[in-house]
């Protein structure tokens, strides 16, 4: 299997996630439990929101080619866990703002 840093995005972007493709159902509630899990992960890795939109979008129908493409956002995850939007904490807080005006 491919290792997830080489792969550059966490879902594989030839391949067309369809509602119905013939594959068997999965239980409704631990996919959507899985998807709300990804959606909360968006905030500090903005790189897996595309795929996570996705995703969202076929949780009224869930089946296992979906729940493999979850897996493979959650596999991208653990290879990537270090790069993310890290919030630190400084003494001297300066708000900058910039507008055009024409």
């Amino acid at each position: 299997m491919e290792d997830c840093k080489a792969m550059g995005t966490p879902m594989n972007q030839k391949k067309k996630l369809l509602k119905e493709d013939g594959s068997a159902k999965v239980d409704e509630v631990e996919f959507r439990s899985l998807i709300g899990c990804l959606m909360y992960l968006i905030a500090t890795k903005p790189d897996i929101l595309n795929a996570v939109s996705i995703l969202s979008r076929l949780v009224h129908c869930p089946n296992q080619t979906h729940t493999r493409a979850a897996k493979r956002v959650i596999k991208y995850i653990k290879g990537t866990w270090n790069f993310g939007v890290k919030f630190l904490k400084h003494g001297e807080f300066k708000l900058t703002g910039f507008s055009k005006n024409d």
